[in-house]
């Protein structure tokens, strides 16, 4: 979509960090904006901020991980505009811990509302733009969904996923007038961290906090910076939207391992010629 003026972006956790700074950004670019956030406040400031401004915008709260919450955002944004044209499937979480000490409850609160909140968005607001044969998806990924480490297993099982998925939607919708993009960003001067505890549920917290460092958040990189390149981004149709080339070696490693692994293979049991996609 190289034309953004007068169409619908909604954008969830877009009450602070990289999801308002996408807002700001897409209001900037003449969209209409829904803010969705599970923190109804902040989502509100966000959209009043923005209609200050002069732009069109309201506040939804959601809970990305719930579906029928993520159906429901729909209705009120298709309320609101009558129509969806970018989706920005951002909200997200982060706990630390080591994979040997993290609580199943901790696994299930980063999946619920990292990887379920980009499918769920996906299921509810695909349809209509294929439908209508135009419209672009946005997944917040992250630079922990191309390398990995501790303290961020569990935070990269879910970024590694949402990279798969946006590259298999791609796929899927190339040819049908649908854009897909995939956020990686490294660093982000957010409160991913202390948020991620706020609006933890009860439901899906041990009440064990792990002795793990957090990344350093202040030091990163400002939203509204990764909102400008993610608007360029889908302008240009560009499926990765990279921020940082801090770890561009580490990649190259990994990706370079792989190769050498296929290379190994092929010298030790001869080329293969089954492939199954």
């Amino acid at each position: 979509m190289n034309e953004l003026q007068g169409k619908t972006a909604v954008i969830t956790g877009a009450g602070s960090g990289i999801g308002a700074g996408i807002a700001q950004a897409t209001a900037a670019a003449g969209m209409r904006v829904v803010v969705a956030d599970i923190d109804t406040e902040r989502a509100q400031s966000v959209a009043d901020e923005l209609s200050a401004g002069g732009a069109e915008a309201i506040a939804v709260q959601v809970d990305v991980s719930d579906l029928a919450s993520v159906t429901a955002l729909r209705e009120q944004a298709y309320e609101a505009f009558n129509e969806v044209h970018l989706l920005c499937n951002n909200a997200g979480v982060w706990v630390g811990a080591m994979m040997a000490d993290a609580d199943i409850k901790d696994w299930q609160y980063q999946i619920n509302v990292n990887l379920y909140g980009v499918i769920h968005g996906v299921k509810t607001f695909l349809p209509d733009m294929l439908a209508r044969g135009e419209g672009h998806i946005v997944n917040t990924a992250s630079l922990g969904g191309l390398i990995s480490g501790p303290p961020e297993g569990l935070y990269c099982t879910t970024k590694f996923a949402i990279v798969g998925l946006s590259e298999s939607l791609l796929m899927e919708v190339a040819d049908k007038g649908v854009g897909v993009s995939v956020l990686c960003p490294g660093l982000v001067n957010t409160d991913l961290i202390t948020q991620s505890e706020k609006v933890r549920p009860a439901a899906v917290d041990p009440g064990v906090r792990h002795d793990q460092p957090a990344p350093d958040v202040a030091a990163g990189l400002s939203p509204a910076v990764v909102g400008e390149r993610v608007v360029d981004s889908v302008k240009d149709n560009n499926f990765y939207i990279i921020t940082h080339d801090d770890y561009r070696e580490v990649i190259e490693m990994r990706h370079a391992g792989i190769l050498a692994a296929v290379d190994d293979h092929a010298r030790r049991y001869g080329s293969t010629s089954g492939r199954t996609f």
